[in-house]
């Protein structure tokens, strides 16, 4: 389907160009509605809004009558500023976690009347394919550790806590929250540099939350995930096939090697 108008509300990270070139590819019109600072392709309507003003971002959507809405890059939502969204978007109920904002996605949905559109619906190509991407294939028993640190992050997930754990055999040893994935990484780095983890061999986990759609805050993994992974001694990433988007492949494979870390994603 060609010639929509597209609404694009773009936070952080390389998730938004992305989508910008593969819109514009096949003649679609793009207005970038940017949260943060964005490197963008030339030609692109850029109107600068602020999460904390749902008001005025719902206005300033509406006055592109888009045909549809896509959500991408990574936003940092203050809890304060949730209640003021949840208002905003006349949703009575104290929202605090992310599978609650997904339904306040919905609310902007038919506010706006514009169709929301999944970043995988766009770039289908990003999706991890089943089977290694990265390093070397695995044994029966580091795949076993691997379906366990996934498993052990939808776990999480339906607590609405995060999308990431980093795990040691089947023992959790940290979990993804508000901060993020880098967050989580930074605090393993520290704990093995302080000796809790010792030599231990650790995976990172990362999976999407079970009840959240998948048109907003897909996971993703790219080159720099793969380097935090390292700098906290990670050797295994494993990650969800067909729910996790993975980007610069070819850069994430070359750190991979480097690093000596293997990454999969896994079915089932």
């Amino acid at each position: 389907m060609t010639g929509r108008r597209i609404a694009l509300v773009a936070g952080a990270g390389l998730l938004p160009g992305l989508v910008v070139e593969a819109a514009m590819a096949i003649g679609d019109e793009v207005c970038v509605f940017a949260l943060t600072p964005q490197s963008l392709p030339a030609g692109v309507r850029v109107r600068a809004v602020q999460i904390g003003d749902p008001r005025a971002l719902i206005g300033a959507i509406r006055e592109e009558r888009p045909t549809d809405l896509v959500l991408a890059g990574a936003v940092s939502i203050p809890e304060a500023q949730r209640l003021a969204i949840a208002s905003a978007l006349g949703d009575g109920s104290s929202v605090t976690g992310d599978i609650a904002l997904s339904g306040l996605a919905e609310r902007l949905q038919n506010l706006t009347g514009a169709r929301i559109v999944g970043v995988h619906e766009l770039l289908p190509h990003l999706l991890a394919s089943a089977g290694p991407l990265a390093g070397q294939p695995l044994d029966v028993d580091r795949l076993a550790v691997a379906r366990f640190a996934r498993d052990a992050a939808r776990a999480v997930g339906r607590l609405d806590l995060g999308q990431a754990v980093v795990t040691t055999g089947t023992r959790i040893l940290a979990a993804e929250d508000v901060a993020g994935t880098d967050a989580l990484l930074s605090r393993v780095a520290e704990y093995r540099a302080s000796g809790i983890v010792g030599d231990a061999a650790l995976v990172l986990g990362k999976a999407a939350k079970p009840q959240q759609p998948l048109f907003v805050d897909l996971p993703a993994i790219g080159p720099i995930t793969v380097s935090n992974a390292a700098a906290a001694g990670i050797a295994l990433i494993a990650i969800e096939a067909g729910r996790t988007l993975v980007l610069e492949v070819h850069e994430l494979r070359r750190r991979a090697d480097a690093a000596g870390v293997s990454v999969v994603a896994l079915d089932g």
